[in-house]
């Protein structure tokens, strides 16, 4: 893959330009500007050792996975059985309303 030229970026432009117009061009200019310039201001903001990745040497303990839901909760399979049940049961209501009367 070779890298994208002169007459690739003139062609890229002037789609964006037939998709979006020349109004909205400087606005969506502007926006991503603003966009960038918070997305840098939050790396900075970033800790030093996220910024730089972790040490070769460093290891992480993987964390325990819960498998009692927590209190006032159900039990997410028996919740995906319930959604379940209740999508077919809305299928079934508008496939017999759909029908034609017999």
């Amino acid at each position: 893959m070779g890298t994208v030229g002169l007459w690739g970026v003139i062609i890229v432009v002037a789609i964006i330009v037939l998709l979006y117009g020349a109004k909205r061009l400087p606005d969506m200019a502007r926006s991503l500007g603003r966009s960038s310039r918070e997305f840098k201001d939050a790396l900075s903001e970033a800790p030093e050792e996220f910024r730089d990745g972790m040490q070769e040497g460093d290891v992480v303990e993987p964390r325990p996975v819960e498998s009692t839901p927590a209190p006032g909760e159900t039990d997410p399979s028996a919740r995906e059985v319930e959604l379940e049940r209740e999508l077919e049961a809305e299928r079934e209501r508008r496939r017999q309303a759909s029908a034609p009367a017999e």
